[in-house]
């Protein structure tokens, strides 16, 4: 981890969009591996992403690729529904 003070500075560019590349089942939920491409143009390949059962019922679903959504801030804010 960074020793970097997230209050100091700027928060990361906005993710543009990702790709699902590997869903896997574990004893507490799932373990999802992605790749994201940034506004910035800068990419992240093979990103870990754990969603637990419990993340699951705190996004109020039983779909992994929407809890992926909720995880990565994909919201539609008129309802708060993921897009």
């Amino acid at each position: 981890m960074s020793e970097l003070e997230p209050i100091e500075y700027e928060t990361g560019a906005p993710i543009r969009d990702y790709d699902i590349t590997e869903i896997t089942k574990t004893t507490n939920g799932y373990e999802v591996t992605l790749d994201i491409n940034l506004d910035s143009g800068y990419s992240l390949t093979g990103t870990q992403l754990e969603i637990t059962d419990e993340d699951l019922q705190g996004y109020d679903t039983a779909k992994i690729e929407e809890a992926i959504k909720y995880a990565l801030g994909f919201f539609d804010n008129k309802n708060s529904e993921p897009i």
